[in-house]
């Protein structure tokens, strides 16, 4: 499901969950259960999840307030998704083609960022836990920039960091707001299958 671009470039930046780690049902069961320990009245589907994956934790509880109509506890909301977190990490696993592909540019001596639109310890952490973190010298996250995803500020800072033209990175994604971020940038932009898809063409036999 992962295919390879065929062209080269300078420098390669990529999204942390459901990109580089396997970490996307987790985090859709950790949000529905903030959801629900708040009384928000709500829970999310996956493609719904989807459809904001990347914000900000604040920037996605004000999203579902104005779509939902309904006024959310922000706290509850976040202190429960990240205790729901926190004692299933160790369900985190690689996603292995693209960590694959990862390494071999890293051999390669290509320039490597993670632009994550998470907190940084939680980032720094799933890097950790999946032995990846000496790939990226460059890792930014939700707490380096004033907007995390879909604006451009992620990738533009990586791009920064790494000393390479915006024009000259590819961002992996797996997210459509993580790819509209990457196109604002001025970079062109991998966008893998997300979960949701994944389990529909599992159900569907087609994996």
């Amino acid at each position: 499901m992962f295919n390879r671009p065929t062209r080269v470039y300078r420098a390669y930046i990529f999204d942390c969950d459901g990109t580089l780690a396997d970490t996307m049902p987790l985090h859709h069961r950790a949000w529905n259960h903030g959801l629900a320990l708040a009384g928000s009245g709500f829970q999310l589907d996956a493609d719904a999840f989807m459809l904001v994956a990347g914000m900000a934790l604040e920037q996605t509880v004000a999203h579902w307030e104005q779509v939902q109509g309904v006024k959310i506890d922000v706290a509850a909301v976040v202190e429960g998704k990240a205790a729901y977190f926190e004692e299933r990490r160790h369900e985190i696993t690689a996603l292995a083609p693209v960590v694959a592909w990862a390494r071999e540019l890293h051999e390669a001596g290509k320039p490597l960022a993670v632009a994550s639109g998470g907190r940084r310890d939680d980032v720094f952490d799933t890097l950790e836990r999946l032995h990846l973190r000496e790939l990226f010298p460059v890792i930014v996250t939700a707490d380096d920039v004033r907007m995390a995803k879909p604006a451009p500020d992620l990738f533009l800072l990586a791009a920064e960091r790494l000393g390479v033209a915006p024009g000259d990175c590819l961002v992996i994604e797996d997210s459509p707001l993580g790819v509209e971020a990457a196109n604002t940038a001025g970079m062109d932009s991998i966008l893998l299958p997300s979960f949701a898809e994944l389990a529909r063409l599992a159900g569907a036999g087609k994996v």
